[in-house]
């Protein structure tokens, strides 16, 4: 073989290593284009679930008959007091409790899917037992407290629930039927000590952690600041709805109670006279100034319940409903008065006749609040945009945006009636 035959094939054969080299480039990076493609659907159909159980948590909170903010018990992990384990069921009570308070996301009682992460795997789901669904043992209002906590890069203390995405199986875990109710073979770290069945925990804390060979749980807390929010504005519209229904008895001739003084924490009972306060229990000077037969009556919406009666979810919330009804529209069998003039006004526009409000948690913060208190700023607060400071309960109120900034000083919830239905910002 001459020495240019020689160079040919050695150029050759270059050629040929330089596009096998290129195929194979291109292979890894179509795997890993792949591969990363896969990873990105997973991350987000894992987020997507989360974020959906997340709302519909906090939407079943707000939208619980007897008791608003209670959540379900989770879906059971083993098959005890005939409850079916893993169904999408929350679990029946054992007693007072939930069987456990660590398990699957109860899908089916929240009118969802069959949700999955993006791995296929259910959620899992962990609830702060002072927020189960028991109207006998719970009493949940604003200054309810969660008692799970998070640890590490999303630490979170003050957590009413969690949901978790387990991700793949990894390390020793057995997904298959004989295991498919351990949480150790689904969560890691913290998360997999689980909680103990049946009985209130005595492991409250969680870790979200940087994905690695030992770790893979994904999750999203629910804080008192993301579900009550919703839920006092829930109360605040049922309150609205109960005022409404009294006023349109035959002979409540469109008027409302008189109020309790801030003073009574005991009867709230109405007093003549009285436009602002809380919101009476009793209504015998309401009735005095109406008619005997006048009281309270259930409005007609789905989520109604006997209005502020002992045993609703009105034993919770009373301390923190505050009303106000216009001179305009206190009780009396003459006709109405005059609006504006003898009405209230809600961010700037007149003629409202009556307005409820919530009060949210208290703030620490200075000025300082102290609940179980006769005094209106221990419960009300200044808007920061207008100036108006509700706690005077003088008749010129603000009501607070959807959605408040972390640092505002100002979280009552309003809602009120219009001499116009519909009007701006009733």
């Amino acid at each position: 073989m001459g020495p240019c035959l020689h160079r040919r094939q050695s150029g050759l054969a270059l050629l040929i290593l330089l596009a096998l080299l290129g195929v194979m480039a291109a292979v890894l990076i179509i795997k890993i284009s792949a591969s990363a493609a896969d990873t990105t659907d997973q991350d987000r159909n894992t987020a997507l679930a989360l974020g959906l159980a997340r709302e519909a948590l906090i939407a079943r909170a707000s939208n619980d008959p007897n008791s608003p903010g209670s959540l379900p018990c989770p879906d059971l992990l083993t098959n005890i007091v005939g409850n079916v384990p893993n169904d999408g069921v929350a679990d029946l009570f054992v007693g007072p409790g939930c069987p456990s308070y660590i398990g699957r996301l109860p899908w089916k009682t929240l009118g969802l899917p069959d949700l999955r992460d993006g791995y296929g795997e259910r959620l899992w789901y962990v609830l702060s037992p002072n927020f189960r669904d028991n109207l006998a043992f719970a009493s949940i209002n604003s200054e309810t407290l969660g008692l799970l906590s998070v640890t590490g890069l999303t630490p979170a203390n003050n957590v009413i629930a969690i949901v978790f995405s387990p991700g793949p199986a990894i390390g020793a875990q057995l997904r298959n039927a004989a295991n498919e109710n351990n949480v150790a073979n689904y969560l890691e770290g913290t998360n997999a000590s689980g909680l103990p069945i049946p009985g209130p925990p005595n492991n409250f804390n969680f870790e979200a952690l940087q994905p690695s060979g030992t770790f893979n749980d994904r999750l999203l807390v629910i804080t008192s600041d993301m579900l009550f929010p919703e839920v006092e504005r829930r109360v605040a519209r049922e309150a609205r709805a109960c005022l409404d229904a009294f006023s349109q008895q035959p002979l409540a001739n469109n008027r409302y109670p008189w109020a309790a003084p801030l003073t009574d924490l005991v009867t709230f009972a109405d007093v003549p006279n009285t436009h602002a306060g809380r919101i009476p229990r009793t209504l015998t000077s309401t009735q005095a100034s109406l008619d005997p037969s006048v009281t309270w009556v259930s409005p007609a919406i789905p989520l109604s319940q006997p209005c502020f009666g002992p045993g609703t979810w009105w034993d919770n919330w009373k301390e923190l409903l505050f009303y106000h009804v216009s001179q305009a529209y206190e009780p009396s069998t003459g006709p109405t008065g005059s609006c504006p003039v003898d009405c209230l006004t809600v961010n700037g526009v007149g003629s409202v006749k009556v307005v409820v409000i919530v009060a949210g948690h208290a703030f620490a913060a200075a000025p300082a609040q102290s609940r179980s208190s006769f005094l209106a700023p221990d419960y009300l607060e200044v808007d920061p945009g207008s100036g108006v400071d509700n706690s005077l309960m003088n008749g010129i109120y603000a009501k607070a945006p959807v959605a408040l900034a972390p640092t505002a000083h100002f979280n009552d919830r309003l809602e009120c009636l219009h001499e116009t239905p519909g009007t701006w910002p009733c």
